[in-house]
């Protein structure tokens, strides 16, 4: 018995080999055979690793600290306790101590703890462009700065 019966049998009065069960079950096997090449040749080829060259600090972090700050005193929020009250988000993390770290790609990271929530801002490090970066995620209630 060949392979070609165990797949699609001989059926019917006019013994058809080739109709829809045959075409599925091809068609099937095909996918699976070329899907499992697929990824065989994409483990070998794609398997090494990648370096990032690092882009090294042109400022400290003292430097970093004061755009920070300022942008946060020239941003207004509503208070999340009291919607109807608008706050300068500079008296919301006055007396916090911000984290500043470094990021290896040309950014800073800078953080800091409100009503235990931290807040982080990206601040780029030739332009000093500062930008909310949307990292917290809390159940706690939460402030836009």
């Amino acid at each position: 018995m060949s392979l070609l019966d165990t797949f699609a049998p001989r059926r019917g009065s006019k013994q058809q080999r080739f109709g829809k069960i045959f075409i599925a079950k091809t068609s099937f096997y095909l996918a699976v055979l070329f899907s499992s090449i697929f990824v065989l040749t994409s483990f070998v080829l794609f398997d090494k690793d990648r370096e990032l060259a690092v882009i090294q600090a042109t400022r400290v972090e003292s430097e970093i600290l004061k755009p920070v700050q300022d942008y946060l005193k020239a941003n207004n929020v509503s208070d999340y306790e009291d919607m109807t009250i608008e706050v300068n988000c500079w008296s919301k993390f006055e007396g916090t101590e911000f984290n500043v770290e470094y990021l290896d790609r040309g950014s800073w990271r800078v953080d800091a703890f409100y009503k235990l929530v931290r807040y982080y801002w990206r601040v780029d490090d030739v332009t000093l462009e500062v930008t909310r970066d949307p990292w917290n995620r809390s159940t706690h209630p939460t402030i836009i700065c």
